[in-house]
């Protein structure tokens, strides 16, 4: 119960699980997928999945916290054994101030091309620019092929500026021209970017974006959810560049057995 960051009951801890779980359905999410879990926590989304669906495909979540990954790793895995959970000891102020790794060295704990959906909630919300486009490039080099992703944010743009200041969480203090952020002590307790700048973030990692749905966390949208989510994309592979793989698989098996 400790480990709960919003310290919910059972109901309620299973409650926003299932909340993900319907997200995730939303957006395609298939029982067999391979599902990669960036910010796992304790394991809200895993236990969700267990307890009210048919999920059979693999799923790996990762954390920065230690305490929380133990727990998960401790408690789920015995029980599923296609449910694997690591600890990335990368520094984050808010999450995990004294982590071995900085962000910018990170590499996720997760096979290259190995995951049908990539979902990342409430992560983006609490994390700097940089850091973040670190990730997008490692969520593109962990997702197969034509793989999506899921995730959260704080959006705001030129017309929404005065919204996302007035909105929730009010964005009242600017960090640079692209970044806003609720608490002066604690920029990472809930920080916005502005759109432009994400989807140029998008696009440098190799990403697409297929679908935008804004939340209602600034004061003039309405959307279903509280915070904005975006539905990403790794393009399919060219053919050219399918072609060059087949070349490559074939050179290797001939090198070897020679």
């Amino acid at each position: 119960m400790r480990l709960r960051l919003m310290m919910d009951d059972d109901e309620s801890f299973l409650r926003s699980g299932q909340g993900l779980v319907r997200i995730l359905r939303g957006y395609g999410f298939a029982d067999d997928d391979a599902l990669l879990d960036v910010g796992c926590g304790v394991g809200r989304l895993p236990i969700a999945l267990l307890a009210t669906t048919s999920f059979r495909g693999h799923y790996r979540g990762f954390d920065v916290s230690r305490r929380h990954v133990r727990w998960a790793k401790r408690s789920l895995t015995p029980i599923a054994p296609d449910m694997t959970f690591r600890h990335l000891d990368v520094r984050n102020d808010r999450y995990n101030p004294e982590g071995a790794i900085a962000a910018a060295e990170a590499r996720f704990p997760a096979r290259t091309e190995g995951y049908d959906v990539a979902c990342l909630f409430s992560v983006f919300t609490h994390m700097y620019r940089g850091d973040t486009q670190l990730y997008l490039h490692e969520l593109h080099r962990v997702l197969k092929p034509g793989g999506r992703v899921v995730a959260s944010w704080f959006l705001y743009d030129d017309a929404t500026y005065e919204s996302a200041v007035e909105g929730a969480f009010p964005m009242v203090h600017r960090l640079d021209e692209h970044t806003i952020y609720h608490e002066a002590e604690d920029p990472l307790r809930a920080i916005a970017f502005h759109e432009d700048e994400v989807r140029e973030m998008i696009a440098a990692a190799g990403l697409e974006i297929e679908r935008v749905d804004y939340g209602h966390w600034s004061r003039d949208r309405n959307g279903e959810q509280f915070q904005d989510h975006l539905l990403l994309r790794r393009p399919e592979l060219t053919t050219a560049q399918r072609l060059r793989r087949r070349a490559g698989s074939l050179k290797r098996r001939v090198l070897g057995r020679g």
